[in-house]
């Protein structure tokens, strides 16, 4: 067994593979123009490698085309390896799927709570606003109440004053008629004296 053996007995492991690019083009070929030629390329070289082992095969009578079907140990191997590669791209492509949809529901997550959190700083804002607005008008209120009280206290200051002056000026009148009348009365007193004193100085005459 030597060298030679080994690389012409990989024919069916070859010819494996070039179903699995063929494969592989048949599912990028409506996606990816570039990724499709080269798993063509990749095709038609598997391919043709592979019936280049096996007609090379052939020639060196390692095999007939009677026993072409009939595997050996290293074509077997060649196939093994050929498996194991595509179970490990099959699990990696599944763990890939895997965490690029943990990664969507994670980013999903965020975005969700982001919107909650967008939500509720708008609610507090809101809240905060309205509260400020109400202590605002609280505080208008206020003020126009406290207003409306001390203008009434100035208007009853002033209706205050007024009476005050009212009474003041009807005190003086009062007091000026009480004056005069007592004028009057001292008057109409002093009068008869007078007539007495001229009468007495007529009789005298």
């Amino acid at each position: 067994m030597n060298l030679r053996t080994i690389l012409f007995s990989q024919y069916p492991a070859l010819f494996l593979l070039a179903v699995l690019f063929l494969i592989a083009h048949l599912r990028v070929r409506k996606t990816s123009a570039v990724k499709s030629v080269l798993w063509v390329i990749l095709f038609g070289a598997a391919l043709a490698a592979s019936v280049v082992c096996c007609f090379l095969g052939i020639q060196a009578e390692l095999w007939t085309l009677k026993t072409l079907i009939t595997l050996g140990f290293w074509s077997w191997f060649g196939v093994g390896l050929v498996l194991l590669f595509l179970v490990l791209r099959v699990v990696h492509g599944m763990e890939k799927r895997s965490s690029r949809r943990r990664l969507d529901k994670a980013m999903k997550q965020a975005e969700k709570q982001k919107e909650e959190e967008v939500s509720r700083a708008r609610a507090e804002g809101a809240a905060e606003e309205r509260e400020r607005a109400e202590a605002e008008a609280a505080a208008r209120e206020a003020a126009q109440t406290q207003a409306q009280a001390q203008a009434q206290a100035q208007a009853q200051v002033q209706a205050q004053a007024q009476v005050q002056a009212q009474a003041q000026v009807q005190s003086a009148a009062c007091a000026a008629q009480e004056a005069v009348e007592a004028q009057n009365t001292l008057a109409e007193e002093a009068a008869p004296a007078d007539a007495a004193e001229a009468a007495e100085a007529a009789t005298e005459e």
